[in-house]
């Protein structure tokens, strides 16, 4: 069976999603958790895209292949028993076989906080900016991504969506 997994992750104690060797991973927690509530060794999860060390998501999407008669929303909550408190598994729903997180995503939403100001509740999810901000050059910069760019030099292969453009 197939499932799709809604996920959100504080990520500061994290060496980003993708399991690595000595390194606590995403990837590595949830899968830690699903052997512990399903008693199964054989099975793939795969995320929608790999994170870098320290980054959180809000809602990102893996899909689980795995043979278990537990209904999703029951797996979600065991899941979660299993987890630590700054991993969170928002959704569990089936999904056709063809679904792949990665390959059927349609966007991708990247959220930068600047504070200018100390902050005590934000001070891990927010980049302290001392210095006096020219936000007009700010935005003049940031409108020159506005609009379809090629990506192709960024892919190791060719992909196989077909095309490398996006539009920012």
């Amino acid at each position: 069976m197939r499932l799709k997994l809604t996920i959100e992750y504080a990520g500061t104690r994290y060496s980003g999603w993708q399991i690595q060797k000595n390194a606590k991973t995403i990837q590595g927690e949830i899968e830690r958790a699903i052997t512990a509530v399903t008693d199964q060794r054989e099975f793939e999860l795969y995320g929608s895209g790999r994170t870098d060390a320290g980054v959180h998501a809000l809602a990102q999407v893996a899909h689980l292949d795995i043979r278990t008669t537990m209904p999703p929303e029951i797996l979600r909550r065991r899941i979660n028993d299993e987890l630590p408190s700054d991993i969170n598994v928002l959704r569990v729903e089936k999904v056709r076989h063809s679904f792949h997180a990665r390959h059927d995503a349609i966007g991708r939403t990247y959220l930068y906080q600047v504070s200018r100001r100390r902050t005590a509740f934000a001070k891990a999810f927010v980049w302290w900016v001392k210095d006096d901000l020219d936000l007009e050059r700010m935005r003049s910069v940031a409108a020159r991504f506005v609009g379809f760019h090629d990506f192709q030099s960024f892919y190791d292969s060719h992909p196989r969506e077909g095309s490398t453009e996006v539009l920012l």
